[in-house]
């Protein structure tokens, strides 16, 4: 507790042990909600730290999970609202469970619970749904029935004539993406429906989620501040089509251990990002990217890679472009469900890239 607050308050060194847990642009610490900080062992007896930061703008809010000689094991910089944690045993496995309670489009109630496993001296999210969903007295209710290391079982109910009204649903266990999955997924959709119809107009806006893609996810943008492009575009080439927006200058956050300005290109169709970040002089990317990069290329100059890797319902992956005294990293980020199909493209476009030496 000690430790985080040290951080808060401005201590560099404490913010060092926490791998960079508080960014620059995070209030001071008499301006959050609250702070939790709480522990349990897990299966194999080894001590777990998680830490919670809940601001009243959601853009700050910050989960994280070390292990007890203070490795950084979970980053989640994607809960909204009013955030309970709490770590729990669920058919003989431990589980750091996440609810949160926000509202969207200034009169609807959202719940959302997300389940983290703490297997393998790691900790994954490995299930995420929304569990409650009301707007105009009109409720609708998704709990958990049953959890086994192979499917969880849910109900579903409403206090309408909902035709999904006491239906259940089963996610499961897919160990390639370690996650719980349901091919209907209903109360997702449903909730994701009910929100995209919900077309009155919005007068606060404390809460951004980016609905497309028939998913609700809390916008990588949202955490960053949009930037002035300037003349940086002439640093380096990439081929992209017209479905990709023009790019923003943005403070990058997500996925890094400490913060970078980059340009971010969208492309709303895939719902994919491709992000492009100049490192500092005299700096590395293992400074800021927790990933291993494990392929190396030398045509013109050196370029890294790390593996794909699975980020909520996003894989990401990052490569390293370097030469003389410059280095670039590439993130690519882009839907898990449609990644296969669009493979080709992605491998096209992060292969056209290259940096100006």
């Amino acid at each position: 507790m000690k430790l985080v607050q040290d951080a808060l308050s401005g201590s560099i060194e404490s913010n060092i042990q926490l791998s960079g847990l508080i960014n620059s642009n995070v209030p001071p610490p008499d301006k959050f909600n609250q702070m939790v900080v709480d522990s349990t062992v897990n299966m194999s007896g080894k001590k777990l730290f998680s830490v919670l930061l809940e601001y009243p703008n959601p853009v700050y809010n910050i989960l994280a999970v070390y292990s007890d000689s203070l490795d950084l094991l979970l980053l989640d910089n994607s809960l909204n609202g009013n955030i309970v944690t709490k770590w729990e045993i669920l058919s003989g496995k431990m589980y750091l469970v996440v609810s949160e309670n926000f509202i969207v489009k200034d009169i609807i109630k959202v719940s959302r619970l997300s389940l983290y496993s703490t297997d393998n001296e790691k900790i994954d999210l490995v299930f995420r749904t929304f569990t409650r969903f009301e707007n105009s007295g009109k409720v609708y209710n998704q709990y958990i029935e049953n959890t086994t290391s192979i499917a969880i079982l849910t109900r579903l109910t409403s206090n309408t004539n909902s035709s999904f009204n006491n239906t259940s649903d089963t996610f499961t266990f897919n160990e390639d993406g370690n996650e719980y999955l349901s091919p209907s997924d209903t109360f997702t959709k449903f909730v994701i429906s009910e929100i995209n119809r919900a077309d009155w107009p919005v007068r606060n806006s404390e809460l951004k989620p980016a609905v497309n893609n028939d998913e609700l996810e809390d916008s990588d943008v949202k955490s960053e501040s949009i930037l002035d492009v300037g003349d940086d575009l002439d640093e380096f080439n990439i081929s992209l089509n017209s479905d990709w927006e023009k790019p923003i200058k943005i403070k990058v956050i997500n996925h890094l251990t400490s913060e970078l300005e980059g340009i971010r290109y969208i492309n709303e169709k895939l719902g994919a990002q491709i992000t492009i970040i100049r490192l500092p002089q005299e700096s590395s990317s293992s400074q800021f990217v927790k990933h291993k990069f494990v392929r190396v290329t030398v045509n013109k100059y050196k370029v890294r890679e790390t593996e794909l890797i699975k980020s909520g319902r996003n894989f990401i992956q990052f490569f390293e472009h370097s030469c003389s005294n410059k280095s670039y990293i590439l993130l690519l980020q882009a839907p898990k469900y449609t990644y296969d199909k669009n493979k080709d493209l992605y491998n096209e476009i992060t292969s056209s890239f290259n940096i100006l030496c």
